[in-house]
């Protein structure tokens, strides 16, 4: 990608060469593709992910992908590495990008063949998260697949930061809203049980006891920017799957759901 990207965008290309996945990305993304099982035409919709995502599954498995984000310039870059690389439009092999509000998506029902979203959810305010789980299966197809990732802690938890997030403002009054991180309750109370999807599988994810690598990385930007070709190799060496009480501590649950057949 990064390759096909840099005669007509070098910044951009080079950007994917140096960094093709990042840390956490490249188990989120692995687990994706392995539950999604991409076939050609198969429609999907991405619901605020990193684009990489989104242009690795039409260019390498020739899906119909409509990637989707509630900020502007996140669609309009995913839109620029799509041409860059030829794969701009709607049909196989294609991503065409969309800004959406996922608590609210404009597609009619059944829309879909599966979804996913890596690492949005938890950054949805108030009751958004469950909205969001409610659309995501409203618009695939009965039968059709939800694939989710996000936080995970051994004690629900929520972050607030000075200062704008995403799409949301600061005024300078009171800090705002910026994620979750879900524990086994919270889990299936805001995010599986509203989507009335079944819940096919669920895998919680943890770093190596010791190791902190992800501390480290968000902890040393400049430094993050030299090891930034080695995070896959750091990710494969480090993450790991774990359980709720076992020796690795859970940093992360990805999940598959499953919108329930007609009757």
């Amino acid at each position: 990608m990064g390759l096909a990207t840099f005669p007509a965008e070098p910044i951009l290309g080079l950007k994917r060469i140096l960094l093709p996945v990042s840390y956490w990305r490249a188990v989120e993304f692995a687990y994706v593709l392995r539950k999604l099982a991409p076939t050609r035409g198969m429609k999907l919709l991405d619901l605020g992910s990193p684009k990489d995502l989104a242009l690795l599954l039409a260019r390498e498995y020739g899906a119909d992908v409509t990637a989707t984000d509630i900020l502007p310039g996140a669609v309009d870059l995913a839109k620029r590495y799509a041409m860059t690389q030829g794969i701009a439009g709607r049909g196989p092999g294609l991503v065409t990008g969309e800004v959406q509000d996922g608590r609210r998506l404009s597609y009619p029902d059944d829309s879909f063949d599966a979804a996913f979203s890596v690492s949005v959810v938890e950054h949805i305010p108030d009751s958004g998260d469950s909205d969001a789980m409610r659309e995501l299966v409203r618009v695939v197809k009965p039968g059709g697949l939800v694939v989710i990732t996000t936080p995970f802690d051994a004690v629900y938890r929520e972050t607030f930061i000075d200062g704008d997030v995403y799409e949301r403002k600061s005024h300078g009054a009171a800090p705002l809203f910026f994620e979750r991180h879900h524990d086994w309750e919270t889990l299936h109370s805001r995010l599986v049980t509203p989507s009335a999807a079944k819940a096919l599988d669920i895998e919680l994810w943890g770093e190596r006891s010791g190791v902190p690598m992800e501390r480290f990385l968000a902890g040393h930007p400049k430094i993050r920017i030299l090891l930034s070709p080695f995070e896959v190799a750091f990710a494969s060496l480090l993450l790991s799957k774990t359980t709720r009480d076992g020796r690795i501590a859970p940093k992360a649950v990805f999940f598959t759901l499953q919108k329930p057949a007609r009757t």
